[in-house]
């Protein structure tokens, strides 16, 4: 079978400063990394890429059997690279093998199938779909839905051209949002997003209010880090991070110990999850505080009584920027806990949009 090349050559004065975090963030959206010599591997399926740094440079390599497996890598890289290195503004481009336009290989169309309300302010959506196997793995939890208009039957989707950028449909750019993955049965082609029912003008929670069965979403994805094995887990977050929490709870072996922490409105916004018996859960109730305003989630951390064995610990914290920060600099700094036995994430940031994110890049998210 043939396979498609392409390079690229960045001029990258800061690569030092970013070349770490460039490569953790590669890691987390279901690619596979290895070093060789001084050199990256990245595997995306069948199609393959090397990452080679130099003194000011970073030199891309794409090959794949596929035009879109080819565009969706190169979409891949360069996109973390830019997000990563926004200050830099880096200039990227392609050259080599083109295969036109492609639509993204790791699309799927889901179908709502029935639309549940799990307590006033979550909503669950059970979906059906074809194909769905490249996303029921547990340390990739995350996806980003694309919202089709009300009564759509048939959807026109985003295409990858070959500098891996978008192209939208000509209906214009489809609206968006981030979501965990809160179950999934492959085999039955059925997956259930809980959604946070917040006030605001967000098109996430605007489609779940009207969602009904029929209606189409596309998917991609997977990518966000899930758990370690450990045998003892420290799990933290809001509303945003509840189906992460509650999806890795589910998970874990019988005899697996622990703590989670989980901030909602009140004691209405608790959900039942089934949690191992040496896990305990802890609801946090933030009363008429606004979300992302309060200390409550780094309070509690503080109280908990972490293993002195670091080694056999796994936190995953996923929360507003500002209780992430105060969460993620406790357990680096104070409690010791190394990297690379946590995940921690900010899942929103209190008066930015995703749009404002994305073009701020990585630092207004990091901590």
């Amino acid at each position: 079978m043939p396979r498609f090349k392409a390079e690229a050559e960045i001029a990258f004065a800061g690569l030092d400063r970013y070349l770490d975090t460039i490569i953790a963030s590669l890691s987390a959206h279901n690619l596979t990394l290895r070093a060789e010599g001084d050199d990256y591997l990245v595997e995306a399926g069948a199609a393959r890429a090397r990452l080679a740094p130099g003194q000011g440079v970073l030199r891309l390599l794409v090959e794949a059997p596929d035009p879109a497996g080819f565009n969706r890598l190169k979409h891949d890289l360069t996109g973390l690279i830019d997000f990563v290195a926004r200050p830099e503004r880096l200039q990227i481009s392609w050259t080599g093998d083109t295969v036109g336009a492609a639509l993204p290989q790791d699309l799927r169309v889901l179908t709502v199938c029935a639309v549940t309300d799990l307590t006033p302010g979550m909503r669950r959506i059970t979906f059906t779909g074809k194909d769905l196997g490249r996303y029921a793995v547990p340390d990739q939890i995350h996806c980003r839905l694309l919202f089709q208009a009300k009564g759509v039957t048939a959807p026109h989707w985003p295409e990858l051209d070959d500098h891996g950028r978008i192209l939208w449909p000509g209906n214009g750019v489809l609206p968006s949002r981030i979501f965990t993955i809160r179950r999934i049965d492959a085999a039955a082609g059925r997956l259930d997003i809980d959604f946070v029912l917040h006030d605001g003008a967000g098109p996430g929670a605007a489609w779940a209010r009207d969602a009904a069965p029929g209606d189409i979403v596309g998917i991609l994805g997977p990518a966000a880090n899930g758990p370690k094995p450990a045998g003892w887990y420290l799990l933290a977050g809001d509303e945003t991070g509840l189906p992460g929490i509650a999806r890795i709870l589910e998970g874990l072996p019988a005899e697996a110990a622990g703590v989670a922490l989980i901030e909602v409105a009140d004691a209405a916004e608790e959900q039942v999850i089934a949690a191992p018996p040496g896990v305990q859960i802890r609801w946090l109730h933030r009363g008429a505080a606004a979300p992302g305003t309060t200390t409550l989630l780094a309070d509690a951390l503080r109280q908990v009584a972490v293993p002195a064995d670091h080694g056999d610990i796994f936190a995953w914290i996923g929360a507003e920027y500002t209780a992430f920060r105060a969460m993620h600099a406790f357990l680096r700094a104070e409690a010791g806990i190394p990297a690379n036995r946590m995940i921690a994430f900010s899942h929103w940031r209190r008066g930015m949009s995703e749009a404002d994110i994305v073009a701020a890049g990585i630092a207004s998210v990091s901590a």
